[in-house]
């Protein structure tokens, strides 16, 4: 049996229940924007949430040709509460080399600065925030899930770990690293302004991205 996953599904089912991305959205509490996102999980809890929001089966979302291709990330915990709150937004510090689950927490959350979530002895610790548009994971999930960078969501958290433990670093200066490894690239900013004017230095995901595709990543106006 060759695998079904859910984003061959999602779409087809809303249309078959006659139901609006808006209203499914709605339901699993994330923004509209996100739903064509959130079809590419292979995330088990999260599938099994978007069969109960659509009233089927889980069976019908999903289908593996063995238990092992299912990427079983555990949902976050009770335990996780911010510590304090910073520039963007509120700052969590118990993903600390946990970085599959720290990806998937923002994800469900859709906010948040995960602090140290990556070290490399060249820079030190490594952040991981949700970001915009603009910047993070949630631009790295608008612009570079295709089929051009990453084909899907776990290709992405896999490889932008891989990159970022292991691969080369081939710029490092005050404002920002780059790291590269088998055609793909991860950008590092090493602080955040406001206006223009350095309040901190900072280690963070800008986005990642394959060299073979038009990156075109700014850092975002204000605060970055």
């Amino acid at each position: 049996m060759s695998a079904m996953y859910f984003e061959e599904k999602g779409a087809e089912l809303l249309k078959t229940l006659c139901m609006s991305k808006a209203e499914f959205a709605r339901r699993m509490g994330i923004r509209k924007q996100n739903v064509n996102v959130l079809f590419k999980t292979k995330n088990i809890e999260t599938i099994r949430k978007a069969a109960n929001v659509l009233g089927v089966r889980f069976e019908m979302l999903v289908g593996y040709t063995s238990e092992q291709e299912i990427c079983e990330v555990p949902c976050p915990q009770p335990n996780e509460y911010p510590v304090s709150i910073g520039p963007f937004g509120n700052i969590y510090g118990s993903f600390r080399g946990r970085p599959a689950e720290a990806f998937w927490f923002l994800i469900d959350c859709q906010e948040g600065d995960l602090e140290g979530v990556f070290t490399r002895k060249e820079i030190g610790d490594i952040d991981l925030i949700w970001g915009d548009s603009n910047c993070g994971v949630r631009h790295i999930l608008e612009k570079h899930i295709n089929g051009r960078d990453f084909p899907t969501v776990s290709d992405m958290i896999s490889k932008v770990s891989d990159i970022i433990q292991t691969g080369h670093i081939s710029l490092n200066n005050k404002d920002k690293a780059v790291f590269r490894k088998n055609g793909f690239i991860v950008i590092v900013r090493r602080n955040y302004r406001i206006n223009g004017k350095k309040l901190e230095s900072k280690n963070w995901i800008l986005t990642a991205y394959s060299k073979e595709s038009s990156n075109t990543t700014k850092a975002p106006p204000g605060i970055y």
